[in-house]
């Protein structure tokens, strides 16, 4: 159950707890699409991606108006690779 008053943060924090994700290897996107019924004609809308804290809360009341709204969860693995580098001193090699 995810609180009223939960922050962005704390939702991420909450889904990398719940999914048992590495949050420093993993990163984790949020999203919901809307509800058949609020869809034009018969196209998908896009997800909508969750990514701060007033996005949060329109998730939060759109989910009031419609228990019908799933939370979406994409886990992406970190491709970043960070490089040391180190500063070689040309008279001692």
């Amino acid at each position: 159950m995810i609180h009223e008053d939960i922050s962005y943060n704390d939702l991420i924090v909450a889904v990398l707890e719940d999914f048992g994700i590495d949050g420093n290897r993993n990163s984790v996107n949020i999203s919901y699409v809307s509800p058949s019924k609020l869809n034009f004609g018969t196209k998908e809308l896009p997800p909508a991606f969750i990514r701060n804290d007033r996005q949060v809360t329109s998730y939060l009341n759109k989910l009031k108006e419609n228990g019908d709204l799933h939370l979406c969860v994409t886990i992406k693995k970190n491709s970043i690779i960070i490089n040391d580098c180190v500063k070689y001193d040309p008279v001692t090699g």
